[in-house]
């Protein structure tokens, strides 16, 4: 320390500040290339971000005067019709099908996200919607939405994984429909597996270099895909997220509480500080099954367990595996995706809903939680073994 003093007297104090000099200069040369090279870029982006404006004022014309007639007093065999659909999805199905398949939606991420510059070279991926007994619209615009807000090059294929659906318009007519789009193809299984098991032959039959998992009954928006697949680009074992808009998000993340269910609590003082320097910030556990992944690494860490049924508690499964296995959850607040949650399963479970679920969430607890597991199991009333 006395040496480092005595440098500092001499000529040492001047040498030290032409390096702090330096180095500070370097890093306004650094934020000055990185600025020309958006403002090359963001005129390209906001071009497109025009165009997409543009697109959605022409399709949400329609839109709005359906809406605007179903906010006003409607008529009463409109009403019966909407009681009467209900159940075929757990949502207004009716006014599901009024709606464009190709509707615009508005650009809802946050200032500055279209301005952002991402990587030329990010790879392409396989987007896996996995279905059954789904409704008629909200599946084609789910599959619009990625067809018409994705850059082509970075689609690799759309993968349809039917979990053996009943009804009829899902058979021959959706074939017919999707031939059109040559880069759909539809894995069809010739039993009912489950959400989970449906996935893994979806994953199985991939191209891409990346995994994108999507509900059947989803809008992707504006943007929704590069900023996924750049995450991924910058570190293989990153799993990035987006932000689901129909959950309130501000200031939010997920976590699991201790019966395994997801939830939301308020980000830590930190975590916002990540997400205002970085535009995003990590998770403990992901909502549910909206997320990208490298492929490599999602068969390095095992998949999805084989051993979970149908549905239910595989999202924590999964997040567990991510974290314990070297990898990390993100949020990415700049790829926006609407979802459609409903108050309970369309389809039929094999066995006992109630039953398949905690049994799935025992296994998940006993694999996973080691000597936390005991806590699962006072909050959940269920008896190990």
């Amino acid at each position: 320390m006395k040496k480092v003093k005595r440098y500092l007297r001499g000529s040492g104090r001047f040498f030290a500040f032409v390096f702090i000099a330096s180095v500070i200069w370097l890093l306004f040369d650094m934020a000055a290339l990185r600025l020309s090279i958006n403002d090359a870029n963001s005129q390209l982006l906001k071009e497109r971000v025009i165009q997409e404006r543009e697109l959605f004022r022409q399709k949400s014309k329609k839109s709005e005067m359906i809406m605007k007639r179903f906010k006003s007093p409607v008529a009463s065999n409109e009403e019966d019709e909407v009681k009467k659909r209900w159940d075929e999805g757990h949502f207004n199905v009716y006014l599901s099908d009024q709606i464009p398949i190709d509707r615009g939606m508005p650009d809802v991420r946050p200032e500055g996200c279209a301005q952002k510059r991402v990587h030329d070279n990010l790879p392409s991926t396989s987007v896996i919607f996995c279905f059954v007994d789904e409704v008629w619209s909200t599946l084609l615009r789910s599959v619009h939405s990625v067809l018409n807000r994705s850059p082509p090059h970075l689609i690799e294929e759309i993968i349809l994984v039917d979990d053996f659906s009943t009804r009829e318009y899902l058979k021959e007519p959706l074939d017919k429909y999707m031939s059109q789009f040559p880069k759909v193809r539809i894995l069809r299984l010739k039993e009912r597996q489950g959400l989970i098991r449906a996935r893994l032959a979806g994953a199985a039959v991939a191209k891409g270099k990346v995994l994108t998992f999507l509900d059947s009954h989803v809008e992707c928006n504006v943007g929704w895909l590069e900023p996924l697949l750049e995450r991924v680009c910058l570190d293989r074992k990153k799993v990035p997220c987006p932000v689901i808009d129909v959950i309130s998000d501000k200031d939010m993340r997920g976590v699991f509480k201790w019966p395994l269910v997801f939830g939301w609590s308020l980000m830590s003082p930190d975590c916002l500080f990540i997400y205002f320097c970085f535009g995003l910030y990590r998770c403990p556990v992901m909502a549910g099954g909206l997320f990208s992944i490298d492929k490599n690494y999602f068969f390095e860490l095992g998949t999805y367990d084989r051993g979970l049924d149908v549905w239910g508690g595989e999202n924590m499964e999964i997040s567990f595996k991510i974290w314990m296995c070297g990898g990390e959850i993100e949020i990415i607040p700049c790829s926006r995706v609407g979802h459609i949650f409903r108050g309970q399963n369309p389809y039929k479970f094999p066995k006992d809903r109630q039953k398949t679920v905690e049994r799935n969430l025992a296994r998940v607890a006993e694999v996973w939680l080691d000597e936390y597991k005991d806590i699962f199991y006072v909050n959940n009333l269920i008896t190990p073994g």
